[in-house]
């Protein structure tokens, strides 16, 4: 039985600076910390061999993130700076907000970038962390989309990111 979506896992090269842009950004604190290094046990449950890696888990508004800085293996493939919102896989991650101009323009002062610009009469627009992963910004489409329409979700706003 599926239980919940727990969290998306995010590879960046510099752990602390995007603990710090996505507590500054989205309210997220660390809730957990995980590392490894020859750990036959990690690398036989994520397919490496002689990997090593150190990470945190966060929380934030109705959802966690994981994210993690490797020293081994090295990528193999371009950064994600280089990818486009039409490449095959998970592309991007969402994040409702009620003005996405207002946090586009907060996201790029933090160090992020924007992929593209608010359209007039628009709620979402697509930008860069500061590693290159996707992030949408937008606002509450419609009323089914409401997150508080999800199972165990009953209000928005009230998390504060105290531990």
């Amino acid at each position: 039985m599926i239980l919940a979506f727990a969290h998306p896992g995010i590879v960046v090269p510099d752990l602390e600076k995007a603990i710090e842009f996505y507590s500054k950004m989205f309210g997220f604190r660390v809730i957990g910390n995980e590392g490894w290094e020859d750990s036959a046990a990690y690398d036989q449950a994520i397919g490496l061999t002689g990997s090593a890696a150190k990470g945190v888990i966060m929380a934030g508004h109705n959802c966690h993130i994981e994210i993690f800085e490797y020293s081994a293996p090295k990528p193999t493939i371009d950064p994600p700076g280089t990818f486009l919102a039409h490449e095959t896989g998970i592309r991007h991650i969402a994040f409702y907000v009620d003005d996405a101009q207002k946090e586009l323009d907060r996201l790029i002062a933090l160090g992020g970038s924007a992929l593209g610009s608010l359209p007039e009469g628009g709620g979402a627009v697509y930008a860069r962390d500061p590693f290159g992963n996707m992030i949408e910004l937008c606002q509450i489409p419609s009323p089914e989309e409401n997150p508080t329409q999800l199972p165990g979700v009953s209000t928005l706003g009230d998390f504060d990111g105290s531990p």
